[in-house]
């Protein structure tokens, strides 16, 4: 795996990236391959530039995790088929615009580019361990709108059948205090949810966190699931709670 090291990046007025990479490797050589590659990335719809500090004023997140974080991603190679992993980054995710966030370890400064080139990234999560985000195939059936959407991977089985993944939304809320109809709300806002969603053989199907929803998304199994949460005490009301539910129900 290519260790990136980006050295510095300038964009025109017209979103033409010119820019100078390095990878640090063991060997000097290697890491132009994942050079061109970012450069086709900034030249196709990817969108890279400096960023911008757009959300200043807003109250709320548009961030998964307001902190920089180590991670990781897999990208594309161009229209070639193939894939290149890149590790050792500082990243952000952007979940209200869609935008993945790199530090320049040399200069500092931070860029931001579009994630449709992606086919997946992780976050490590100080304490929790790493989080990984991909696409999920089985989404674009339940809802076209989800076919590019990034999903956070809590649980997959070892054979990749069953996994329990959820799915961020971030809205704005625009300030609306003028008026006799106005809500009083002085400031734009952003508010997330969490939405969490089962797969398995071949399906995909949103759950939510009570063990009414749980029982009605395996109702072949609904009596055993509701034996093992009482046996379990499982209040149903957190994300360990739905990993050991799909877990059991994985085992049947």
């Amino acid at each position: 795996m290519n260790h990136l090291s980006l050295r510095h990046i300038f964009l025109s007025k017209a979103l033409v990236l010119t820019s100078s990479l390095a990878f640090s490797q063991t060997s000097a050589p290697q890491g132009l391959a994942g050079q061109m590659n970012l450069q086709a990335v900034a030249r196709g719809d990817a969108n890279v530039q400096m960023f911008d500090n757009r959300y200043q004023g807003v109250k709320g997140s548009p961030y998964y995790l307001d902190q920089w974080v180590p991670g990781s991603l897999v990208m594309k190679v161009g229209n070639t088929g193939k894939s290149e992993s890149f590790t050792g980054l500082q990243l952000k995710y952007d979940v209200f615009s869609n935008l993945l966030l790199a530090v320049v370890p040399q200069t500092k400064d931070t860029i931001q580019f579009g994630i449709s080139p992606i086919i997946s990234f992780n976050l490590d999560l100080s304490g929790g361990g790493p989080i990984s985000f991909t696409r999920i195939k089985e989404a674009q059936s339940l809802d076209a709108n989800l076919r590019d959407a990034f999903f956070g991977v809590l649980y997959t089985d070892a054979t990749g059948n069953t996994s329990l993944v959820k799915r961020i939304v971030k809205k704005k809320i625009d300030a609306n205090f003028k008026g006799p109809y106005s809500s009083g709300q002085a400031y734009d806002e952003i508010v997330d949810e969490t939405l969490y969603y089962v797969v398995a053989n071949g399906k995909m199907q949103r759950v939510k966190m009570n063990r009414k929803s749980v029982m009605e998304a395996f109702p072949e199994h609904a009596e055993k699931l509701k034996s093992y949460i009482s046996s379990q005490k499982l209040a149903m009301n957190s994300e360990g709670d739905l990993i050991k539910v799909v877990s059991y129900y994985q085992s049947l």
